[in-house]
């Protein structure tokens, strides 16, 4: 009786081996293939996508806030001194009115996917020539360039490459480049063939009193990506309720401040009672009444100015190029 227990106990033993050996060259063979896919370049989609964010604000000395949905989305092609862009059109919902303004993003524009440099560049309405958005050719210790940059128009930090992993959206693993924490609920990513945590073109705020989160992203009706923070809000990628301003027919559209861009005054459609303006970082610059707002004296950048008016009160983008 000893022998067949013996035999047993080998059989158990190679079984154990072999198993564990099955184990290992499945986990090579899995290793291998998600390796592969972060080696190889994923594009931004050719069409049917969409991006949908939630921008917040907080006031915490009269303890309230505001939140309003951005949502992008692409409307087809053109072409721009040879080069071919992707229409990027946008639509904001209501402001609910509360006690600050929600930042906004860089709004409608065109966007260029460099598929061999593996940058992804931007242009807005106004604006005469690109300016680099993402940068997927960055590694360990490089710090952002281009819109991001020191001089860019969402300038006003410095963001160094913290750690360089890869990411699941949809069927593929794609290259994610962070720039903050490992916490996903407060790192700042960009993820190859979709753009940012905050959102396509959102200005990076470190702060949650004040940023822009991407809580969806969505091609041909399929999510790819949610947000994996707290509960996810897939109306951010669906109908968005009370719009009020939707850029699908007119990227050229009279914005209430006009011009905008601009090297620095804006001139306003009607007087306003008060206007709060703040950075893209969320920091109070000044307060005033009128008809203009006047940012000569600061650097370029986008800026949200909260207007009060006798109709009522709204956020809006300010963009100072030079």
């Amino acid at each position: 009786m000893k022998e067949p227990a013996s035999n047993s106990r080998s059989t158990m033993v190679a079984w154990s081996q072999c198993r564990g050996m099955l184990w290992g060259i499945a986990f090579l063979v899995s290793t291998s293939q998600v390796k592969a896919q972060y080696n190889v370049y994923h594009p931004f989609p050719d069409s049917n996508a969409v991006w949908g964010m939630v921008s917040g604000c907080s006031d915490m000395v009269l303890q309230c806030g505001n939140s309003i949905y951005i949502q992008n989305y692409f409307a087809g092609d053109t072409s721009i001194e040879g080069n071919t862009y992707k229409v990027v059109h946008e639509v904001v919902s209501q402001d609910a009115g509360g006690c600050c303004g929600p930042p906004e993003d860089l709004g409608p524009g065109f966007l260029r996917d460099d598929t061999v440099a593996r940058k992804v560049y931007w242009r807005i309405p106004g604006m005469d020539a690109d300016t680099l958005l993402f940068d997927f050719t960055l590694e360990l210790g490089d710090t952002l360039g281009g819109l991001y940059g020191n001089t860019g128009l969402c300038a006003g930090g410095v963001f160094t490459v913290q750690s360089i992993d890869s990411v699941q959206v949809g069927g593929s693993f794609r290259r994610r480049i962070n720039f903050s924490g490992t916490d996903p609920c407060q790192q700042t990513s960009i993820i190859e063939g979709m753009g940012s945590t905050n959102g396509l073109t959102a200005c990076y705020a470190t702060p949650n009193t004040f940023s822009i989160l991407l809580m969806c992203f969505t091609v041909n009706g399929e999510l790819l990506y949610m947000s994996p923070c707290g509960e996810p809000d897939l109306q951010a990628c669906g109908e968005i309720p009370s719009t009020i301003t939707d850029t699908s027919h007119n990227l050229g559209a009279v914005r209430p401040a006009t011009p905008n861009p601009s090297t620095g005054l804006f001139h306003l459609s009607q007087a306003a009672e008060q206007i709060i303006v703040y950075n893209a970082q969320g920091k109070l610059l000044f307060r005033q009444h009128g008809n203009e707002v006047d940012l000569s004296a600061y650097a370029p950048g986008v800026y949200t100015a909260v207007v009060q008016t006798a109709k009522g009160r709204s956020a809006m983008r300010l963009v100072v190029v030079r």
